[in-house]
Formats: C-alpha cells, sequence, structure tokens
C-alpha cells in the first residue's frame, strides 16, 4: 500500500512540475492586482514571460530586479514585432485598455484583458471589429465565467423561475463602480441565464455612496432583481445569488460556496408542512476548503482566475478550450451598464 501511494505522488508531483505551455508571452502592467492575482497562477503554470511591459524607468528596475529572467521594457512596438510571442496579458490602468487592445490585435497577437476591457458599448463594438480583423484572439478577464462554482451553476440555470442578487459593498470613491466593481456579478448573470434587458431602474445616492436596484428581462423568460451597492461594509461585503427553481433554491456565497435548499413538496394545492413537520433538505455543491492546502482550494482557483488564464494559454497554443469572456459575449453586459449609468 505504501508503495503505490508513493508511486501516486510521484506521478502527481511530476504533472504540477512538468511544462505545460512551449511559448513566450508578454505581460503590459504590474499593478497591484497584477502582483497578487495573475503572475502568481503565471507563475504557478510555469508560463515563460520574455517581457514585461511598464511606463516608467523606476518600475522597470525594480522589474529587472525581481524577475530575473525577463526583459523589462516600455517599448510595447518591441513586444509586437517579437515572432516569439505567442500572447500579451493586458492589466494596466482601465482607461488604457482600449488603446492597448486594439493595438495589439491589430499586431494579430493574442490578447488577454483584464476587464474592464473598454468603457462603452461604442468601443466594444470597435475591439469586435479589431479582433474580426486579427488572427489574433481576445479573451477578456472576467473570471467569474471560470469559477467552479458558476460552472456548476450554468448547468442549473436552466431550471430557474426567477433569481435575487445582492452585491454590497462599502464606498468606492476612487473608480467607476459600474465597470470596477458591479461588471463582475453582472456579467455572470448574463452568463448563466443569457441575454436580457435591464428594466426599473432606482437609484438612491448618498454621501459617497450608490445603491442600484433594477429588474432583469431575459430573454428565455427568467426574471431577476438586483441590488448593488456601495453603501454598506467592506469588511461585511455581500455577494449572494439565490435561484429559485420548482423543486428549491441554490444559494451562493460569493464564488467559494454554493448550496441547494430543498421546498416543502404541495399536494393538490396542500403545503404537506401543513400537515406534517417539514425539515429543509441542504446540500453543499460546492465548497472551497481552507483546510487543504491544495490548489483547488486556494480563493485564486475558486474565484477563476487560475482556469482563465489556463484557458487563454491553451488558445494561444492551440489546446482544447472554450472562450467563454469573448467580446462579443459581453454586449449584454455593457449595453446593462449603461443602462444602468443613464439611471444615475
Amino acid at each position: 500500500m505504501n508503495g503505490l501511494i508513493e508511486r501516486y505522488k510521484k506521478i502527481r508531483k511530476k504533472g504540477m512540475l512538468e511544462k505545460k505551455f512551449k511559448g513566450k508571452y508578454a505581460f503590459v502592467g504590474i499593478g497591484n492586482h497584477s502582483i497578487n492575482n495573475l503572475y502568481p497562477v503565471l507563475s504557478y503554470l510555469n508560463v515563460d514571460l520574455k517581457y514585461i511591459v511598464v511606463r516608467s524607468e523606476d518600475t522597470k528596475k525594480l522589474v529587472e530586479e525581481n524577475f530575473s529572467t525577463v526583459k523589462a521594457t516600455s517599448n510595447l512596438e518591441e513586444v509586437l514585432n517579437d515572432n516569439e510571442i505567442k500572447g500579451v496579458f493586458v492589466s494596466a490602468n482601465p482607461n488604457a485598455h482600449f488603446a492597448l487592445a486594439k493595438q495589439i490585435l491589430e499586431a494579430n497577437k493574442n490578447l488577454f484583458i483584464e476587464k474592464p476591457p473598454c468603457n462603452s458599448s461604442d468601443e466594444l463594438s470597435q475591439l469586435i471589429t479589431s479582433e474580426a480583423k486579427s488572427t489574433g484572439i481576445a479573451l477578456t478577464g472576467l473570471q467569474r465565467r471560470y469559477s467552479p462554482l458558476y460552472s456548476i451553476l450554468s448547468t442549473k440555470a436552466k431550471e430557474a423561475n426567477y433569481y435575487t442578487l445582492k452585491y454590497k459593498t462599502g464606498g468606492y470613491p476612487e473608480g467607476d463602480e459600474l465597470l470596477d466593481l458591479f461588471i463582475h456579478p453582472l456579467d455572470a448573470i448574463f452568463f448563466l441565464f443569457g441575454e436580457g434587458k435591464i428594466e426599473n431602474v432606482k437609484v438612491v445616492k448618498g454621501k459617497g455612496t450608490i445603491v442600484y436596484l433594477a429588474q432583469i428581462q431575459h430573454e428565455n423568460g427568467i426574471i431577476g432583481t438586483l441590488e448593488f451597492s456601495t453603501d454598506y461594509s467592506w469588511t461585511e461585503a455581500q455577494d449572494i445569488l439565490t435561484i429559485n427553481t420548482p423543486k428549491g433554491e441554490y444559494i451562493t456565497e460569493n464564488t467559494s460556496k454554493l448550496v441547494f435548499q430543498t421546498k416543502p413538496k404541495v399536494m393538490m394545492n396542500i403545503p404537506l408542512e401543513k400537515v406534517k413537520t417539514f425539515i429543509p433538505q441542504t446540500t453543499t455543491l460546492y465548497q472551497q476548503n481552507s483546510f487543504l492546502p491544495v490548489k483547488e482550494h486556494n480563493q485564486l482557483y475558486s474565484a477563476g482566475y487560475f482556469s482563465e488564464l489556463e484557458t487563454f494559454l491553451h488558445l494561444c497554443e492551440g489546446g482544447n478550450a472554450k472562450n467563454n469572456s469573448s467580446f462579443k459575449e459581453l454586449n449584454p453586459t455593457y449595453q446593462a451598464i449603461e443602462t444602468l449609468r443613464v439611471a444615475k
């Protein structure tokens, strides 16, 4: 038995250390999000980063000191003219994303672009056109489309009658709450339930805070209600999606937990719980386990960062992968954001 266990561990270790991706890549940007979420995944995947593109000489020096095998440069053209580069990751200032995306696609390079890829539906249409003319492909970093929890929910969404979504944080004075914060849960809704139209928008403004209350009528008949708020707390932030179905409810906690809770049965329009005691049955369909220090229970994996980056790499190297976040997929998301913005 011990010999079998050791053999399994050896095979597992070999699989983890094997180099899966052969191409060379470049990364534009080295901000807080990149350092905390994206670079660690690329390091785990043993991706060969040839360039990191930065703006300032000070940052260039820091990159050279901390990334011994990477060339730091402020010249994007140098990167785009390098035939070795299979793809370019972009996570820079969001206001620069649109121009960078166009430039990279026009150079026929594959593009991973962090959200938001642009600021409006008009810019999104331009990116769709740029990609159509390019030999490169584009994948947007909306990681919920790649998270294990939402992958499970995508197979359950067709059972839905309706849903409610609450996404509540603290104040956000430093940016655009629609494109920086609310784009994630809003985009995930369209991923699950398909195209739809935002209706009955109510906006509540406070001192540096904002709340959006709205409904979504999806083309498949499913109705959703939304509460997006910065009038709450970052310490006790809430991200809860409840999907009502004939048999029960699917309830999420961020991307870390998904449960299914059964409803009491009804016979001849009579709730059986009025006749006998009903004990709800709750089944955990997914849960990030903080006790086990392995990849599958790391928050970067449960949030979807790992799978979105791995998907992009497979697409760059001809592997079997599905792009869930192409520019075309984002049309409903941007239309909804613009409806909310007008109401503001």
